[in-house]
């Protein structure tokens, strides 16, 4: 895991991120805080970008992906950051030596077995739990088992929303170029169940895996700052990042984690993955804490309030007259709950959200990247001094962007004596051969 964060305001965007990397095996965890999350984007435009979650993309560190984009850019520009953003998940997909087709095929055929091996568990689930209870099962019994199971499924993949990242006609593409190796791993997963009248069902949530909102633990994500050529306030643009397949990243951005300050004119506080320590900052409470209190406050209201009263009226009333009392009081106690969050939202904004961005909008730049790095540092103590692993940690890498002055480092680790090593900044720092 890790702790990230990004600060916006009218004088540019300072990032900081933490050094821990958890690397894990079936017996083991280690955890160690050398790793580099945060890059420039471009060496000659105020672009920077930060991964979070996972140090890899199937298989490839974010690292070496992120610098072999940097050395082909060079010195191209583009008008906004979000076309940087584009054009750089651009290269990712189209980088056959990073991510060629026998990778993308192992990886999605990771994806079905995965799933295709929960339908199996829940068949075999059903009809052991027929057995014990009605003695056996004939074959048309497992028949209609796998045909429910499957059809449920279906079902709850298709409710899930289709990412955008994706072209209409990809699952069909997708289902026909791997149609002989979905064939061996329905075979291989399934066995001698009869299946054959719901394979394309099963195809169907394999598509499903790739193109719906449903993220692996394997997911990260990837956090794009800056400027671009016509952007006069700083922008931040964030996505959720898995696999590429077919050669499409499986991608999402995310709004709320993002920011336009050229369209808002809003500064904002942006943490990204283990985030709590900012958000209690910020909004005077821990989510968790504020959601437990409001679940409690819900489950009095809607459901153990309304069941004492009904069992206190007398016998007169009737069952009927009971229920509507019940329904009654349920509607009032949603009222009530969602009365609650409303005034607690304006409250907690007023008390202490709009005193913390109203200072923020202010900031100038050192300031904003001390502000960064204290938060960060704020989450890699809270895990130092409790129970919890300590999965934030290690040197806190810092910059600010900003449009006049391009990405500028305040703190930065090396794997190396920086001083032993004039040749890596001279050869970093040089023109590229071809370029005038």
């Amino acid at each position: 895991m890790t702790a990230e964060i990004a600060i916006l305001n009218k004088n540019g965007v300072a990032l900081a991120a933490d050094s821990a990397v958890t690397l894990k095996n079936p017996e083991t965890q280690k955890v160690f805080n050398t790793a580099n999350k945060l890059f420039m984007l471009s060496k000659y435009h105020p672009v920077g970008i930060m991964v979070y979650g996972s140090a890899e993309l199937m298989g490839v560190p974010w690292e070496t992906a992120i610098k072999m984009y940097r050395a082909e850019l060079r010195r191209t520009n583009f008008d906004t950051l979000i076309e940087f953003a584009n054009h750089f998940i651009k290269f990712m997909q189209e980088n056959d030596l990073l991510f060629p087709p026998a990778l993308q095929e192992s990886d999605f055929a990771g994806m079905c077995h995965w799933v295709l091996s929960e339908v199996q568990q829940k068949i075999d689930a059903k009809v052991k739990t027929i057995i014990e209870t009605e003695g056996s099962i004939d074959d048309e019994g497992v028949r209609r088992v796998v045909t429910q199971i499957s059809e449920d499924e279906v079902v709850n993949w298709r409710q899930l929303r289709r990412l955008d990242c994706f072209p209409e006609a990809f699952e069909a593409e997708l289902l026909a170029k791997y149609e002989e190796l979905l064939r061996r791993l329905i075979q291989d997963v399934f066995h001698n169940l009869p299946v054959d009248h719901a394979r394309e069902k099963l195809l169907e949530i394999c598509a499903c895996r790739v193109t719906k909102e449903w993220w692996s633990l394997k997911s990260g994500g990837i956090v794009v700052a800056g400027f671009g050529k016509k952007d006069f306030l700083p922008v931040v643009h964030s996505y959720t990042v898995e696999s590429i397949i077919n050669n499409k990243l499986k991608c999402d951005r995310i709004p709320s984690l993002s920011n336009d300050m050229g369209e808002t004119r809003g500064a904002s506080i942006i943490p990204f993955a283990q985030a709590e320590i900012v958000y209690r900052f910020i909004r005077g409470i821990d989510p968790e804490y504020k959601g437990e209190i409001t679940r409690l406050l819900r489950d009095l209201l809607t459901s153990d309030y309304p069941e004492k009263i009904i069992r206190d009226i007398g016998d007169p009333a009737t069952e009927d007259q009971r229920q509507n009392v019940k329904a009654e009081l349920i509607r009032i106690g949603q009222a009530i709950v969602e009365s609650f969050n409303n005034e607690w939202e304006q409250w907690e904004h007023k008390k202490f959200i709009s005193p913390v961005i109203d200072i923020v909008s202010d900031l100038p730049k050192d300031e904003l990247a001390a502000m960064a790095e204290s938060l960060v540092n704020l989450t890699s103590f809270k895990r130092r001094i409790t129970a919890e692993a300590e999965t934030v940690g290690g040197a806190i890498d810092v910059a600010v962007i900003s449009k006049g002055d391009g990405f500028v480092w305040i703190k930065r680790k090396h794997y190396f004596d920086p001083n032993l090593n004039p040749g890596f900044f001279a050869n970093y720092y040089r023109r590229d051969e071809d370029e005038p």
